[in-house]
């Protein structure tokens, strides 16, 4: 009830407002245009879904996970909206300066060999980090027994 109660306030209030003091569908500014272009020719899109896949690989051989959910999971996430989280952050720590280089060099062919290697250097990257990982805590554990 005060959830309905409070749309309708603002609801009303809108209506107040006249239409020339309403924000108009903007584009969005030009260092957020630039993330964009970033995120895009650097294939973030494409690690997002990269990353999703080995995690859900892992989750279904380690994890006491309900029947149907790896599933489940590719049907309702949607890597494409970690693009929506990463813009603020980028927008946080990436001056225009940066944007432009960084985007010319994945725009070059050296950037462009870069990003089809990525996959590839994600994977294995991933595998021997988490080799790293177990290694690490066997030797921990043989310590302990010490």
């Amino acid at each position: 009830m005060k959830f309905q109660l409070a749309a309708l306030a603002v609801f009303g209030l809108t209506l107040l407002i006249p239409a020339s003091a309403a924000p108009a569908l903007q584009e969005p500014p030009a260092r957020e245009k630039k993330i964009r272009k970033l995120l895009e020719v650097a294939g973030t899109s494409a690690m997002g879904r990269q990353i999703m896949d080995t995690m859900l690989e892992h989750l279904s051989k380690s994890a006491d996970l309900p029947p149907g959910f790896i599933q489940k999971f590719k049907e309702t996430a949607n890597p494409d909206s970690l693009v929506e989280l990463l813009v603020p952050i980028y927008l946080k720590h990436l001056d225009e300066e940066t944007l432009d280089g960084t985007i010319a060099f994945f725009e070059s062919p050296a950037g462009k060999k870069f990003v089809k290697a990525q996959p590839l250097l994600m994977k294995e990257s991933m595998e021997a980090q988490q080799k790293w990982g177990a290694e690490a805590a066997q030797r921990a554990l043989k310590a302990l027994e010490k």
